[in-house]
């Protein structure tokens, strides 16, 4: 009775752990990839090349219910023009996959 007993709590310690890996592995990841942002930026204002840009000052604005998230940043061009961006990230659905990102707006600053 005894070892039977053993088995029943190592088996559910062993299918717990699989649960908890499978629901923490559901979490995306939400971490902005610079060079993504960079290239995009450049893209939207026109610019040839990212090495153009600098981003900085970035916010990262509540999550909604599905995990996507409002982010802004100030961009600066090499020649001093600065910018106000946001943009709309969604976060892969693993750890692995890269987020996406949307709705890209950049407004001139003084």
């Amino acid at each position: 009775m005894k070892k039977i007993l053993q088995r029943t709590v190592t088996l559910r310690t062993v299918l717990g752990a699989a649960v908890a890996g499978l629901v923490l592995s559901a979490c995306g990841s939400t971490q902005m990839n610079m060079i993504d942002v960079q290239t995009s930026t450049a893209k939207t204002l026109g610019l040839a090349s990212s090495d153009e840009i600098t981003v900085a000052n970035v916010q990262y604005g509540k999550k909604d219910g599905l995990g996507g998230q409002k982010v802004s940043y100030d961009a600066t061009t090499g020649k001093g023009r600065r910018f106000g961006c946001t943009v709309f990230m969604i976060p892969g659905l693993t750890p692995i996959d890269r987020p996406t990102y949307n709705n890209w707006e950049c407004h001139p600053q003084r």
